[in-house]
């Protein structure tokens, strides 16, 4: 069980997207820092694959890819998994303070260890013993236990981004972060994000122009805030570009139970989009990225992008950024932003309000599910 957390870990729905590093700049020294986009997609139990991605991000881990692969299988686990939690954790022990402890996981608290192995294997045993066999066994399930929020040695909230950091990590490593980290349970042969849910390129799909038939005329049933007419964004795309034949699948989630809340509601108030890991995110409509402020990231929203008027479109679930994605660059309607780790969210904002994008996004590209 572990609680503490180091220093370096990295938020990384608003870190990886302004291309921050940590508490203390201790990772200065890399070039480029650690983004999910730089590891390889590989099968869970490809032992040269995941020793070729560590080496390509300069990790001293990368001799360590069969005790990885091999306490993994040991206890049923995808070894992916261990990866994607050092790399949230330690960015693959690239962290300088890590290295000198050879502990990868920021496991403890004062946990030091002989060699990196022995580390990896007491992680493999510790999530063995005190989490799957205890149904926890999804990386949101593991995370609350694995490093808690509100904890006195997390004093600037970092443990709250866990699950997403991790799953991001994982998610560009291969693995659906939405199904249980078990071997038994990953595809061992997973779609990488440069095919997507299928062969061909990836789609951008606009939307035609016809009105969206709505709930009805309040905002968390498409209605727009001022007139209650279905509301619209001129120039709108569907904000996943999948190859033909990839499923891509959501429905009216706003009122399910979630956060940030909105209309004095515990209400998710935005529309999860769901795909394989990999598929590329574009901009929905024109404008200026910016970044989520603090309390915006704590509810999973990454970035939005700015309209006139006042108008934003929040997401969050990304594996990784497209180059050149920054805050305050501005983006046309379908251009990449990065890859989804199959779980997009999108919100959207006008006059203040919370918006229903789900039957805007029904009239542009139906759901396969």
């Amino acid at each position: 069980m572990r609680a503490p957390r180091l220093p370096a870990a990295i938020v990384i729905a608003t870190a990886a997207f302004l291309g921050l590093v940590a508490a203390g700049r201790a990772t200065e020294t890399l070039a480029p820092p650690l983004t999910p986009d730089r590891l390889p997609c590989v099968a869970p139990t490809d032992v040269s694959g995941i020793a070729r991605g560590l080496a390509g991000v300069g990790s001293p881990l990368a001799a360590d890819a069969d005790a990885f692969v091999g306490n993994g299988e040991e206890v049923g686990l995808d070894p992916r998994a261990l990866v994607a939690i050092a790399a949230h954790e330690t960015l693959l022990e690239t962290y300088p303070p890590a290295q000198i402890i050879r502990n990868p996981f920021g496991l403890g608290p004062g946990w030091s260890f002989h060699t990196e192995r022995d580390a990896i294997a007491t992680a493999a045993r510790t999530l063995q013993s005190g989490y799957l066999t205890q149904g926890r066994v999804t990386l949101a399930d593991i995370g609350p236990k694995w490093a808690p929020v509100g904890v006195a040695n997390d004093p600037t909230g970092l443990n709250a981004a866990w699950a997403s950091g991790v799953s991001a990590y994982y998610a560009a490593l291969g693995g659906d972060p939405t199904r249980p980290v078990l071997l038994a349970d990953q595809n061992p042969s997973p779609s990488c994000a440069t095919s997507p849910g299928g062969a061909g390129p990836s789609v951008v799909m606009a939307w035609g122009g016809g009105l969206p038939e709505t709930g009805g005329p309040r905002m968390d049933e498409g209605g727009d805030p001022a007139t209650g007419l279905p509301a619209t964004i001129p120039g709108f795309v569907f904000p996943l570009a999948a190859p033909q034949g990839a499923t891509i699948g959501y429905h009216d989630a706003f009122t399910d139970p979630g956060s940030p809340g909105c209309y004095g509601r515990p209400w998710r108030c935005a529309i999860p989009i769901l795909s394989a890991p990999g598929v590329t995110v574009v901009a929905a409509a024109a404008g200026t990225l910016r970044a989520a402020s603090p309390g915006e990231a704590r509810t999973g929203v990454a970035f939005w992008i700015d309209r006139p008027g006042g108008e934003r479109l929040g997401y969050s679930g990304l594996a990784g950024y497209a180059t050149g994605i920054a805050d305050g660059v501005r983006v046309r309607a379908g251009e990449p932003l990065g890859t989804s780790t199959g779980t997009l969210t999108v919100a959207w904002v006008r006059q203040g309000y919370l918006v229903n994008p789900y039957f805007l996004l029904r009239a542009t590209r139906p759901s396969d599910l």
